[in-house]
Formats: C-alpha cells, sequence, structure tokens
C-alpha cells in the first residue's frame, strides 16, 4: 500500500508538471515574432485613466490631444522650413535669365557685367582750346586778300619779278620800290607768319612752357631786330665802302625774298595749327625744304645782282654769309636755347 501511494504521488507531481508547461507556451509570443523589435509608442501616456471620472477622464483624453497634435503641427513646421530653405537654395543656385527684355543681353559672355570691375587707370582727353588761334589765322587770311585786293599792282609785279631770271628789268623794281605803305604792310604780314611758324614749331617739338601770345610776340621782335639790324648795317657798309647802289640791290633781293616767304608760309601755318601729327610731320618737312630753297634762290640771286658792281668773287661772298648772317643767327638761337633752358 505504501508503495503504490507513493507511485500516485509521482504521478500527479508529473501531471501538475506538464500541466504548468502547457499554460506557459501558450502564453508565450508566436515564433514569428520573437527576432523582431519591439516599437515604443511616440508619446507615453501614464495608464493612470481608470482611476479618474468620467469628466476628468474625457479632460485629459483632449489634453492628449492637443499635445498630439501641436506636435505633429511643429514637426510639420520643421519640415516645411526645411524643405522651404532647401527650395531656395536649389533655386539660388540655377541663373535666371530674362529672355523678354534687354537684361538678355547683361547675361552675354562679351559683356560681363556682372563680374568684378577691372581698375583701368586712363588718362582723360584735355579738350584744347583753339579758338584764339583761329581768331588769328583768319586775321592773317583777311590781311592777305586785303593787300592782294588794295594792292594787286604790286602783288602781282612782286611775283613776276620774283619768277623772272633776272633783276636787270629796272622799271618794275622801280615800281615795287615806289609803293611805300604796300611794301610795309606785306613785311609785316611775313613778320606775323614767320612769328606763328616758329611759334606753332616750338610747341610741336615741346621746347619751351611759355603761353602762345608770348612765343608769337617774341618770335616777331627777333625776325624786327635781326632784319631791322640787317638793314642797317646793309645802308652803312654801302655808304662806308660808297657801294650805294650794290647794298640797295642786296637789300631790295633780301626782303623781296621775306615777302614771298611771308605769303607761301600761310597754308603751312593752317596745317600746323589744325591737322593731325601725321600731316604736321610732313608740312613741316616740305616747309623745311621750301624754306632752304627760297634761301638759296635769295644768296644766288643777291651774288648775281652785286658781282659785277662789287667785282666779287664766290669765295668773298661765302665769308660774307657765313660771318655776317650765319653767325649771327648761331649765337641768337645759341642764346635763346639757354635762356630757356636755364628757366624752365
Amino acid at each position: 500500500m505504501t508503495g503504490r501511494k507513493f507511485f500516485l504521488g509521482c504521478l500527479c507531481i508529473i501531471g501538475f508538471y506538464v500541466t504548468g508547461t502547457c499554460q506557459t507556451d501558450t502564453i508565450s509570443r508566436p515564433e514569428t515574432t520573437r527576432n523582431q523589435p519591439v516599437i515604443a509608442p511616440i508619446i507615453n501616456q501614464p495608464k493612470v485613466t481608470r482611476y479618474l471620472s468620467d469628466s476628468a477622464r474625457s479632460r485629459y483624453a483632449d489634453s492628449a490631444a492637443v499635445n498630439d497634435s501641436l506636435h505633429a503641427l511643429q514637426l510639420l513646421n520643421d519640415s516645411l522650413r526645411t524643405d522651404s530653405l532647401r527650395r531656395a537654395t536649389i533655386q539660388a543656385s540655377i541663373p535666371l535669365y530674362d529672355t523678354s527684355t534687354y537684361e538678355k543681353y547683361a547675361t552675354h559672355p562679351f559683356l560681363p557685367l556682372h563680374k568684378t570691375a577691372i581698375f583701368m587707370p586712363i588718362d582723360y582727353h584735355v579738350r584744347e582750346n583753339k579758338d584764339d588761334l583761329f581768331y588769328l589765322m583768319a586775321g592773317i587770311v583777311l590781311l592777305l586778300a586785303l593787300i592782294r585786293a588794295a594792292f594787286s599792282k604790286y602783288f602781282r609785279n612782286l611775283f613776276l619779278l620774283f619768277f623772272q631770271t633776272s633783276l636787270r628789268q629796272k622799271q618794275t623794281r622801280d615800281q615795287l620800290l615806289q609803293d611805300n605803305l604796300a611794301s610795309l604792310l606785306t613785311n609785316f604780314l611775313f613778320l606775323v607768319s614767320a612769328g606763328v611758324y616758329i611759334t606753332l614749331l616750338i610747341q610741336y617739338k615741346n621746347w619751351t612752357q611759355l603761353s602762345f601770345w608770348w612765343l608769337v610776340a617774341g618770335s616777331a621782335a627777333v625776325l624786327l631786330v635781326v632784319y631791322l639790324m640787317k638793314y642797317l648795317f646793309l645802308l652803312f657798309t654801302g655808304w662806308v665802302f660808297n657801294s650805294k647802289e650794290a647794298a640797295g640791290s642786296y637789300v631790295f633781293v633780301v626782303f623781296m625774298v621775306n615777302k614771298i616767304l611771308g605769303v607761301a608760309l600761310i597754308p603751312f601755318l593752317l596745317l600746323l595749327a589744325f591737322a593731325s601729327a601725321a600731316v604736321v610731320q610732313v608740312a613741316l618737312t616740305i616747309s623745311f625744304g621750301m624754306i632752304a630753297l627760297l634761301f638759296a634762290y635769295r644768296y644766288w640771286v643777291s651774288f648775281i645782282a652785286i658781282r659785277n658792281k662789287l667785282k666779287v668773287n664766290a669765295i668773298h661772298f661765302l665769308l660774307y654769309l657765313c660771318a655776317v648772317e650765319l653767325l649771327p643767327m648761331v649765337l641768337i638761337y645759341k642764346v635763346l636755347i639757354n635762356y630757356f633752358s636755364r628757366s624752365f
């Protein structure tokens, strides 16, 4: 009996054990969900509503719903703000081209209007006022026209005698010597034309910074002094050596060539005053050649005029030119250059 009771007790213990084990398996999770992660709720609400009344429970539910909506609205605003910033960044990085107005030319590759400016120092053009020079040129041309209109016979005989091969036609020469007013006006025309020519040459070479009118007045004064002294010296030597006729012939040739030179320089004055630099250079070259030819013609005609009267040869005449005409001009030129160099 005792062994039977022991056996029944063991069976009971085994049955209880099996029954407990089966209950645990039914409560356990299915096999398919054992390895899946557990997702926690976004908002953990404390389970205290079971201890509240119906009104308090409804108010708690409403406040929880409001909190959930505010949290969702905040998330929505954050996402919208992020999206707007990203959209603005994308739009700023994309260049906009206006093809309907003139703004489309602002983006042209050959018109870099939106690029960084380049610093380029330049010298602004200073407009040179030449009104005074224009009126001076008009006055010179007017003086020539007045001489041509008032003393037409003298003007015609002057050029007729200049192109003659010999000065033996005393009648034409006497007619020129008798008209003192026309001779004075043509000599004044030479002084003005030569003075303006020297002034324009000095300004073109930029030898000095004196004003234009001072240069014109100084050049004309120097020419007046030089030829006045030359005239007085020739008359004095003619009286000393009893050769008044030869001295008078030489003086007539010198001043006749000067008058022709005063008329011939007027076209070159207009070019030097208003033409471009290239034209001015050509005009200077041609005018230098013309002046050299006129001086050579003057010395040749003077030598022919006095050779038979004074019985001089070419060597003596050359010595006279070097000692009396060329050397004083060189000395005057040297003094003026030294004065301008020291003053400026």
